[in-house]
């Protein structure tokens, strides 16, 4: 499997949010990750995804170590996805 970074930018391929972008907030084991979206999924209430069931992508925020990350805000996490993810989306090229 993938090794996925706090910060570290992916996009659901599967379930009933196929499609939406989320930061990892943190790695669980070799197959699960918790992750924010700052909006559906907060900080304090992270979803656990199953690894293969996502879309990774090499932009990454710095997010620091995981208890560091539960010193993010909500409207920072809605920020970085909205500055790592285009207007028009991302192409294949940038995966």
């Amino acid at each position: 499997m993938v090794e996925l970074k706090p910060g570290q930018l992916v996009r659901s391929l599967a379930g009933r949010d196929k499609g939406i972008h989320y930061l990892v907030l943190q790695e669980i084991d070799d197959r699960y990750v918790l992750l924010v979206d700052g909006r559906r999924r907060p900080v304090s209430r992270p979803k656990k995804k199953n690894k293969a069931h996502l879309q990774h992508y090499e932009r990454r925020v710095e997010l620091g170590e995981p208890p560091a990350a539960a010193n993010i805000s909500d409207s920072q996490v809605i920020k970085y996805i909205k500055d790592l993810v285009p207007a028009g989306g991302l192409s294949e090229e940038e995966v």
